[in-house]
């Protein structure tokens, strides 16, 4: 199985946004064929002075020969003079070798290692490193077995390089992990997505929305203006009465140049992609830094603007890549990585967080928990801000690209990656997954047998260890109270055990519609602000994590006028007492803001209670809590006594029947009345 792989027959006629055509261009084979190039410099170096292991001397021609077209880049007939040299002296162990060299720099590796294999079947001693590097060509084909032989064997020679017997040893140990995983497999049942989105051309890199409604990805187009006749464009689909809509060009962002490796923030309002063009402007305005760059657009109504470079200090003249927005679409994953002439090096994880100024601050990579000294690719932050998924050579695996899901911490680092196991992780290159956000639905590209034509778009029930904080979501308009006409407000949604990781996001300008991603398990505080309003605060619970449904709300927006109300839904005291919880902070500074962005404002801080126990005792209950909210704001944020008063009012004002509990929670409430002027 391949998730959407570096593999030289789909992308060899394009520059591609997510990875580099040809196979020598992944930074596994950049590696290697710079260790080739060193060591082999000892052998060659003894051939340049005429040390062969054989005397024939056509043979030694046909070798030399050889070396000179393969310095001079011609692949091909410095193949020929190798067979020739062979042919002449099957014994020369130097022919093989450079067959080894030649062949690994085409990216032809089941030949080189045959050729490796011959090489130390003449002379196993000749030259140790040889056995090194057949190991390592075993490894990334899955024959683990023999793999640790022949690492094992390049370990008895002591005469050898200390950092490739480090490198050995962890091969070794990669070998006995892949083994036991195999033994130990994880359920796995790959399922075509069938023709509405796959077709004979290549699919892949999907992004899903936080509702699982409307399903965006890249396919490899066929287009006679295009680079070499082929280009990438995005296609999207609706999902109707569970079943996905034949797919349609996104041509409201599609150009004739190359568009890939989407990510959508959860309202699918804002889109973050790749492109890998020349330096300059090279259409719809859209002017890139060099190699690949990461551009944006939002959604306003039914219109995405015209897409822009995301800009320093993200994009470099570096390469910028895979992007992976969180669900408020305020912190972007993505990876960079060094291009070179072979390909791109160096790849990592990076992140970076959208400011208040709405510029990006500095991207910082990932810690050593995350990024190695392999290369990390084809990152992926799910809806619930906790679970990253990415692909990786450099953690324990299975050889090539292996995926792995790390959980953030309580001190956000991250966790120790954990592999997704066996058969979703093979000997090739996995990547480009999609974790739904349910949790348990996944979708990736696979070029396996019975698709469409080249890589379709799979989907599979994730085992459950992989599975991230199952994710509902919360839909809704933004209103004025008094016109019933559409308001662009800032929302803000914060768990109210962790008020200080919040997600921002935007309502729609021109229809007011939001879409929120919710964690499971988890309680929310939810408020609403917009220029020239009252906030307005809300509260989720849900603690049900089975439960499917999402929440529809409608938030209207009152003006900060005498008599205006709003009911301070994220305000809580002990039970009988009127200390102010640590989950009020966040509704305070909210109401905090409000009042010094309206210095003339006064309010009334009043107090409610259920109708349980004396009516006397909640009187002065409900007394005592409105005074300890304008004690806070006096004390915490300097706001004047003379703008505020309290009282309370105990039951003698219910917003619900006091004969259920959810009517009870109702009735217990705090709310800020908007005092006349003087």
């Amino acid at each position: 199985m391949e998730h959407f792989p570096p593999n030289a027959q789909v992308h060899e006629h394009t520059l591609m946004p997510g990875y580099r055509s040809n196979v020598l261009c992944t930074s596994w084979l950049f590696g290697f064929m710079v260790l080739c190039t060193f060591f082999f410099v000892s052998f060659e170096g003894s051939a340049q002075a005429q040390q062969y292991s054989i005397s024939n001397k056509k043979a030694i021609k046909d070798f030399e020969r050889a070396r000179t077209a393969f310095d001079g880049r011609n692949a091909p007939l410095a193949i020929s003079l190798l067979d020739d040299a062979l042919k002449r002296e099957p014994k020369f162990v130097e022919a093989q070798l450079m067959r080894f060299e030649v062949f690994a720099d085409q990216g032809k590796l089941t030949k080189a290692m045959k050729a490796l294999q011959d090489a130390v079947e003449i002379n196993p001693d000749f030259f140790p490193n040889a056995w090194f590097f057949l190991g390592d060509l075993e490894y990334k084909e899955g024959l683990y077995e023999k793999s640790m032989k022949s690492h094992r064997t390049f370990l008895q020679y002591r005469a050898t390089s200390p950092e490739l017997r480090e490198m050995a040893q962890t091969t070794i140990d990669q070998c006995l992990w892949a083994l036991e995983a195999m033994k130990n497999p994880v359920a796995f049942e790959p399922v075509n997505m069938g023709p509405a989105i796959n077709s004979e051309l290549p699919e892949y890199y999907p992004c899903l929305t936080a509702d699982g409604q409307t399903l965006l990805y890249t396919r490899l187009v066929n287009d006679p203006e295009a680079f070499r006749g082929k280009q990438e464009d995005f296609f999207i689909s609706q999902l109707r009465d569970g079943e996905w809509e034949p797919s349609r060009a996104m041509h409201e962002i599609n150009t004739s140049y190359n568009e890939g490796a989407p990510s959508m923030s959860a309202d699918g309002r804002i889109l973050v992609f790749t492109a890998c063009e020349t330096m300059g402007d090279y259409g719809h305005g859209r002017k890139g830094f060099g190699s690949c760059d990461l551009f944006i657009s939002e959604r306003e109504g039914g219109r995405w603007s015209i897409p822009k470079n995301i800009g320093n200090p993200i994009n470099t003249k570096a390469w910028e890549s895979q992007p992976s927005l969180s669900a408020d679409g305020r912190t972007l994953y993505f990876i960079r990585g060094q291009q070179t002439r072979r390909g791109v090096k160096n790849q990592d994880i990076y992140v970076s967080e959208r400011l208040e100024s709405g510029k990006w601050s500095i991207p910082k990579p990932l810690g050593p928990e995350i990024n190695t000294p392999g290369r990390e690719e084809s990152v992926m932050i799910h809806p619930d801000g906790t679970s990253l998924y990415f692909s990786s050579d450099g953690h324990p695996g299975m050889g090539g690209l292996d995926l792995f899901v790390s959980r953030k911490q309580d001190d956000g680092s991250w966790g120790r990656p954990q592999n997704l196991g066996y058969p979703i992780n093979t000997h090739k290159d996995e990547n480009s997954l999609l974790v739904g956000p349910d949790g348990r639905i996944a979708l990736f590209a696979s070029d396996r047998e019975g698709g469409f034509g080249g890589l379709d778009l799979y989907s599979f029930e994730l085992h459950k260890d992989a599975r991230p904080t199952p994710v509902t979501y919360a839909r809704g308009r933004v209103l004025d109270d008094a016109t019933g006409r559409a308001v662009q407000a800032e929302l803000r949604l914060y768990d109210l055990q962790k008020p200080d990781q919040e997600m921002r996001f935007r309502s729609d300008a021109k229809d007011g519609s939001f879409m929120i991603a919710l964690p499971k398990g988890h309680s929310y505080g939810l408020a609403a602000q917009a220029s020239g309003y009252l906030f307005h605060s809300e509260q989720f619970e849900l603690l049900e994590v089975d439960d499917q449904s999402a929440y529809q709300l409608e938030i209207r927006l009152k003006k900060p006028e005498a008599g205006a109300a709003l009911v301070l839904r994220n305000v809580f005291f002990d039970t009988d007492k009127d200390l102010l919880k640590p989950e009020s902070k966040m509704e305070l500074q909210l109401l905090a803001d409000m009042l010094m962005s309206n210095p003339d404002m006064k309010i009334e801080v009043v107090g409610h209670t259920d109708s349980k126990g004396d009516p006397a005792y909640n009187k002065d209950l409900s007394a005592r809590r409105a005074q300890a909210v304008k004690s806070y704001l006096q004390s915490q944020f300097d706001v004047e006594a003379g703008r505020m008063r309290s009282k309370g009012m105990g039951e003698e004002q219910p917003i619900a029947s006091n004969d259920t509990e959810e009517g009870r929670a109702l009735n217990r409430r705090t709310e800020i009345h908007v005092l006349p002027g003087d």
